[in-house]
């Protein structure tokens, strides 16, 4: 009772110590939350934590890094407390309480408050009724019971109830009724208050069939193209069943043809009397031709890259909405390059590329799924112990499969030159230009519900890969051409799963899995069949792999900077909200680089752990810089190869900071 007391004194007098003076919130903190989490009633708050003091320095100096301090609002807390009632009523807690305590430090001039929460007993769902859909086919009666986001049994949520508001509005749209909508949800508390009925009432409307699309030209100065490039584009035809998913798919198709800044198929406003819904495509076209400067930051093949470059597009070149592309770029890992000497190129210290690319794409090829890529680059490959030139010619055909699932084709037709720049010598073979044809095979399916950061789903890749067919078929027909080809077939398998531990998504489970093998047949002395060529080898460490060493640094072959045959790498990350838009990970990575799958032992694994920061930029795209330490390295001496057995010296002079754009995988 002393205790409510001085809760109750203090909540009174709060008004007018604050009209005097501004008190931070050093803290908040909960108290009987069994059922959710500390971060997942943050997110319903108004109150909020003050940042760090460091945070708090940065941001008085530039208005980008961390945040202001936030004072204490007694009314503002008021609300929250109101918030959170809420917030658990809406989740099946009917009878929860909410009540607060907040403490002053009058020297320091910040509160800390602490939210007492009295759950209570929760309410399950005893039956969820439909009303209002009318007679449909079985195929929706099927979908209507496939996994609904309100399941009987289940604890209530108020939320659940309009996801599965949306989902139901969502099938009938897709199934002929383009104005169905939601009209009202019921939900009966019963008596005993252990479970509850939901009932949803649905208004559907008529069935409609797509009727004729009417396609609005954009104004001049745009591409000049026919209307049945934009029809062809439609997933979907003149008397098939109306489906919004259909019609919104379309709309991407059109803006992944590059050829408009806008595409909208946009549908009368009220439901017409007859069961023909038509409609018109409206369009605003993008320039003919764009050159485009640009600065270039990725991490391609593990490591930092910085850059720039120079492009040109032509959209719709030749008709038939076919894109035309001239590309030229310079990617750094190092400074050196800036230089230009007359020594760059031969040096062991700089890393970087150059590639010019013309390339030419065919959007419909025997359908709006299929589409045909043509070109032909030159790449000037620069890393430290070698120099390779590489002038390709390649033709890709791509197809969308299924709704997530894609697949490549594409073949290499390549010459490529290696000089080595270092007294470590080249594999055996690759010291003889040679002229390679590479087809390639990769199925994907991608799951995954964001491109950048994403927080749930799953991305699995397939590449099967051959070298050596077409050359070895010209040289058995002219046996005296002299020109050394790869011989080789080769498989990679990739996978990423993204789990998010609460509904905010504040804190991300990532997990990567790949695999990757390469095999020779032939050698250089038969049949003049070389070896497999340096950019489709395996390499190992960096950024995007096993982040305790840089990039190529890691393998148990001879020289980890010209690669291996068989690869195995695992990662798992820990991703978490630290403040406003800065996050933090902690991450584990096992695997290593092999010339054979023989060779792989549990005591050849190097397993690295450490840490990174993230900073979530407007564009969408993070930035981030990790820290890897080594926890066992396989190539150490025997003695030293945990990190345990280490000293601190050791074990600093051994760190590897990586730089990036997005996430790690």
């Amino acid at each position: 009772m002393k205790l409510l007391a001085i809760i109750a004194v203090s909540l009174s007098i709060v008004p007018r110590v604050v009209a005097q003076e501004n008190y931070m919130v050093r803290s908040i903190a909960f108290s009987g939350n069994k059922s959710f989490t500390g971060s997942e009633l943050r997110t319903v708050l108004l109150e909020k934590e003050s940042p760090a003091p460091f945070y708090q320095f940065t941001y008085g100096l530039i208005h980008i890094i961390g945040g202001p301090p936030a004072y204490f609002d007694p009314f503002v807390l008021r609300t929250d407390l109101v918030r959170i009632r809420d917030f658990y009523k809406n989740n099946g807690f009917f009878f929860a309480r909410v009540d607060s305590a907040v403490t002053f430090d009058l020297k320091k001039r910040s509160v800390d408050i602490r939210i007492i929460i009295r759950e209570g007993p929760s309410a399950s769902v005893d039956s969820v009724n439909y009303h209002g859909i009318r007679d449909t086919t079985r195929e929706f009666r099927q979908l209507l019971e496939e996994k609904p986001f309100l399941a009987t049994g289940a604890r209530y949520s108020a939320q659940r109830v309009e996801q599965e508001s949306r989902r139901i509005v969502g099938l009938l749209q897709d199934d002929g009724y383009a104005y169905a909508k939601k009209d009202s949800s019921i939900v009966t508390i019963a008596r005993d208050s252990s479970h509850v009925y939901v009932d949803l009432y649905f208004s559907s409307g008529i069935r409609y069939m797509w009727g004729k699309l009417a396609v609005l030209f954009p104004d001049s100065g745009g591409p000049s193209f026919s209307k049945g490039i934009v029809l062809r584009e439609m997933l979907f035809k003149p008397g098939d069943v109306y489906s919004y998913t259909r019609k919104a798919e379309s709309e991407q198709r059109l803006y992944a043809l590059n050829l408009f800044e806008m595409a909208k198929i946009v549908m009368p406003e009220t439901p017409p009397r007859i069961d023909s819904l038509e409609g018109r495509i409206s369009l605003r076209a993008r320039p003919t031709h764009e050159i485009t400067p640009e600065l270039l930051v990725n991490d391609e093949n593990n490591a930092f890259n910085f850059g720039g470059g120079l492009g040109y597009l032509h959209r719709d070149f030749l008709g038939d909405a076919r894109l035309l592309s001239v590309n030229t770029s310079l990617l750094l890992q190092t400074f050196q390059l800036v230089t230009f000497n007359s020594k760059v190129l031969n040096d062991t210290v700089s890393v970087g590329r150059v590639d010019a690319t013309a390339q030419l794409t065919q959007p419909y090829l025997w359908s709006n799924a299929t589409s045909l890529t043509w070109g032909v680059s030159f790449l000037v490959d620069k890393e430290k112990p070698y120099l390779q030139l590489v002038l390709r010619n390649r033709v890709r055909v791509s197809d969308r499969l299924a709704k997530y699932t894609t697949g490549f084709l594409d073949w290499d037709i390549e010459r490529a030159k290696v000089d080595s720049l270092q007294a470590i010598p080249l594999p055996p073979g690759l010291e003889t230009p040679q002229f390679n044809s590479i087809l390639s095979f990769t199925l994907q399916r991608d799951k995954t519900n964001d491109l950048s950061s994403p927080t749930a789903g799953f991305f699995n890749l397939m590449t099967l890969e051959e070298g050596g067919i077409l050359p070895g078929l010209i040289h058995s027909l002219f046996r005296h051409s002299d020109f050394p080809y790869a011989r080789y077939w080769k498989f990679t398998l990739l996978g990423k799963w993204f789990l998010a531990t609460n509904q905010s998504a504040t804190n991300v489970y990532a997990m990567k899995i790949k695999v990757g093998y390469a095999q020779e047949y032939g050698t250089f002395a038969q049949d003049l069949a070389g070896p497999i060529p340096l950019n489709y080898r395996f390499f190992a460490g960096g950024s995007g792999s096993i982040r305790g060493w840089r990039t190529r640094e890691l393998g148990q072959v001879p020289s980890p900077e010209y690669g291996g045959t068989t690869l195995l790498e695992s990662n798992f990350e820990d991703r978490y909200r630290i403040v406003g838009d800065f996050g933090g990970v902690v991450f584990i990575d096992a695997g290593d680089l092999w010339d054979s799958y023989k060779q792989i032992t549990m005591k050849t694994i190097a397993v690295a752990t450490g840490f990174g920061l993230r900073y979530n930029t407007s564009f969408g795209f993070p930035l981030r810089v990790d820290f890897g330490f080594r926890l066992y390295d396989p190539n150490a001496p025997v003695g030293k190869q945990f990190m345990f057995q280490q000293s601190g010296t050791t074990i600093l002079r051994q760190l590897v900071v990586h730089f990036g754009i997005g996430q790690a995988f």
